[in-house]
């Protein structure tokens, strides 16, 4: 019993190096999409960046703004979100871009 508490504990100390923050806090299970940053105009394309955490051993991925603008084809801005996908031991955060 001693050694299922043990890993256990070392399961969830594990998971909790994957959590992403997000503006909601962390949760050990969590999908979410929150602003970042928005305008008063309105965009026609859309970008997507993404990066992955897994287990806090492997992490891979270009999340940035500039990588969702040329992903889309986007030269102007509109609005900028973020999806964050986390499941335990795996987390998936993008940034999505809206512009023109």
């Amino acid at each position: 019993m001693k050694k299922v508490l043990m890993l256990s504990a070392a399961a969830v100390m594990l998971a909790a190096c994957t959590m992403p923050s997000s503006y909601l806090g962390y949760a050990l299970i969590a999908q979410t999409n929150e602003p970042t940053l928005v305008t008063s105009n309105s965009g026609t394309r859309t970008g997507t960046a993404c990066g992955t955490n897994i287990l806090s051993i492997f992490s891979s991925g270009d999340m940035s703004v500039e990588a969702a603008k040329a992903q889309g084809k986007i030269k102007t801005v509109t609005s900028v979100d973020r999806q964050v996908t986390n499941y335990v031991v795996y987390a998936k955060v993008c940034t999505v871009v809206t512009g023109n």
